[in-house]
């Protein structure tokens, strides 16, 4: 293939690993790639020897297929981005598969693009674009976080505060990315709708640092009010995305000056589990109790989301663990006595497993 030199492609990643078990899916991507300019490419069957390699060289992209010889493609890229977070490795994954859960489990688990097989250079080149700006974005906003928090460094608080309320605004600039990678999926444009989700990701990360700086701004004012407010938000930012360790971090900042805080990941919970999104609720909770394993109240909000969701087992493990922790929590005891036909009380021990729900204990009778 002759080089395209005018594409805006070329000469974005010159070194780059392909991973792949077919041989002529190899040999296609590395044809295709060298015509962007790329100057050194190494391809890989299995993710463990690309990870090693990756490790001790210089990469600008791995363009990964969803069959390996020992993982799949997203096994291999979760183990990227939880191993390398603090270097960018920006990954596309290109492949034959699909399949929209397929496609989810790709943006979840970070990659940068998405390209089917069989693909035009066209398409190849559109999403290397796409994907350069990407990794770049937001550039100019992380300047302006950056000097704002600058400011909070010299003591300029008003100046700081007033530049991170400006980055604040762009909340709305995460939804509409979000709004459109939600539109992409509805219309099977993958590759356009990974974009758009991992924009919004961008967007709301530069917003949870915005929220840390205005806290750290008017902890220096001596604010003590807004500096605990703000902190809470940047970790519900962070909770939303489903960052633990950021989260966790937060939250043991905020507790040092207000131990009644909520915490974070039930919050989100509570709200997932009042909009009908029971999976989600429980994953929420389950990242809860990483922060807060004894509390009984999200033991209980996890039994009631497991109740509507009409599993009543996992409902009466969660319950029996609030009350465990606390015997004289009564909406507790209400939500055992729908399961069980009966209160529960210590010395029962663990209930048999309960019977399919009785018309009686139907879930419209329990407040969301």
């Amino acid at each position: 293939m002759a080089q395209k030199k005018d594409s805006k492609a070329y000469g974005a990643y010159r070194n780059v690993v392909i991973l792949t078990n077919v041989d002529v899916h190899a040999k296609r991507d590395q044809a295709t790639i060298m015509t962007f300019g790329t100057q050194n490419v190494r391809t890989f069957t299995a993710g463990v020897d690309a990870i090693d390699f990756l490790s001790d060289n210089k990469v600008d992209l791995v363009l990964c297929d969803s069959s390996l010889d020992d993982m799949t493609g997203i096994k291999f890229t979760q183990i990227v981005r939880k191993n390398m977070s603090g270097r960018p490795m920006p990954i596309i994954m290109v492949t034959l598969e699909n399949r929209k859960d397929h496609v989810l489990d790709s943006i979840a688990a970070g990659c940068i693009g998405y390209i089917l097989r069989p693909y035009s250079l066209d398409t190849f080149e559109k999403y290397l674009i796409l994907a350069n700006q990407l990794d770049n974005y937001p550039e100019i906003e992380e300047m302006e976080l950056q000097e704002a928090k600058d400011m909070v460094e010299r003591g300029d608080f008003d100046e700081a505060i007033e530049a991170f309320e400006e980055l604040i605004s762009y909340q709305d600039e995460a939804q509409k990315y979000y709004d459109m990678g939600c539109q992409f999926m509805v219309q099977g444009k993958y590759g356009k709708a990974i974009v758009a989700f991992k924009k919004a990701v961008k967007i709301n990360d530069l917003f949870a640092e915005a929220y840390k700086g205005l806290a750290d701004a008017y902890k220096g004012k001596g604010d003590m009010e807004a500096y605990k407010k703000f902190v809470r938000k940047a970790a519900d930012v962070h909770a939303q995305f489903d960052r633990l360790e950021e989260t966790k971090a937060l939250f043991i900042e905020i507790l040092k000056f207000d131990s009644e805080t909520p915490n974070p990941f039930n919050s989100l919970g509570v709200n997932l589990r009042k909009q009908g999104d029971y999976p989600g609720a429980i994953h929420a909770y389950r990242q809860a109790l990483e922060l807060t394993p004894n509390d009984e109240n999200i033991y209980f909000n996890m039994a009631k989301a497991f109740y509507f969701m009409g599993k009543l087992e996992d409902a009466s493990v969660n319950v029996i663990e609030s009350l465990k922790k606390n015997p004289e929590f009564r909406e507790a005891n209400k939500l055992h006595q729908r399961i069980h036909g009966k209160p529960w009380t210590p010395a029962e021990g663990t209930p048999p497993r309960p019977a399919d729900k009785p018309e009686s204990q139907s879930a419209k009778d329990l407040d969301p």
